[in-house]
């Protein structure tokens, strides 16, 4: 997969310690919480509105882009976009490529717009376990897990992603995608165990387990978080609690 603000490096921006030039940081410093709902109110284009994060110099990006007809990745999960201020290192920064003031103008438009949103957010919603739910500033603060307008979150006057948004069908649509994709078959245990050691045992089945167990970066390197996320999956299952991925555990994760 490919990312716009990877492959299209900001001129006016710094160069960062992935050596390239681009308004993020190529590493996060805290686990995501959530996902941020914004409105661009640039274009209705999702290339343009790629293109602008990519020349704008303002101190300015985000993870997706998303308009009536496609869906752009700007930057990996992984970073930390600019798009949100004191909350971009727990965030992911979803931007569609509309005005916040016409929602609610063009039913088919905007229809096809929120199915492409909600088909992202469900794949997000599952891989980092968060809730499919409207969270205020207040539990934002609190830590709670969940979604939030960029307008509530920055306390700004603006209103984005804007008053008559369909948050209620945006939810329901990402929760028929989640369930679906939630009931596909668990792939075969390959034998090998799992657990935190020195070195750390890596490769694409634990990058496959990670993807998910959610909340962990997939970088298929079996460290501290992995078992911690290990020991929560465990409890839920009402499993032996040891941090290690064996059959059992790989199946319940899965499920």
């Amino acid at each position: 997969m490919g990312y716009y603000l990877l492959d299209n490096e900001n001129p006016f921006a710094s160069i960062k310690d992935n050596g390239k030039k681009g308004n993020y940081y190529p590493r996060r410093s805290r686990d995501i919480q959530g996902i941020v709902v914004h409105s661009a109110d640039i274009t209705t284009n999702a290339e343009s509105t790629a293109r602008y994060f990519a020349v704008t110099n303002e101190q300015l990006s985000s993870h997706v882009v998303i308009s009536n007809e496609k869906i752009i990745n700007l930057l990996p999960d992984d970073h930390t976009a600019f798009h949100i201020k004191s909350h971009n290192s727990n965030s992911l920064g979803l931007h569609f490529a509309y005005f916040a003031s016409v929602w609610g103008s063009s039913k088919e438009h905007e229809d096809n717009i929120i199915k492409l949103g909600a088909q992202w957010c469900a794949e997000k919603s599952e891989l980092y376990q968060i809730p499919i739910r409207r969270v205020s500033f207040k539990e934002w603060l609190a830590g709670d897990k969940g979604f939030i307008s960029y307008s509530e979150l920055s306390r700004e006057s603006i209103n984005s992603p804007g008053l008559n948004f369909p948050w209620d069908k945006f939810f329901t649509l990402i929760k028929g995608k989640a369930f679906r994709k939630a009931e596909r078959q668990a792939p075969k245990w390959n034998g090998r165990v799992f657990l935190h050691t020195s070195p750390s045992i890596k490769g694409d089945d634990v990058a496959q387990w990670q993807d998910a167990a959610g909340g962990l970066t997939a970088d298929g390197y079996y460290g501290q978080k992995s078992a911690l996320r290990c020991k929560e999956i465990q409890k839920m299952a009402g499993l032996i609690q040891d941090g290690m991925v064996g059959p059992q555990t790989w199946y319940a994760t899965f499920k």
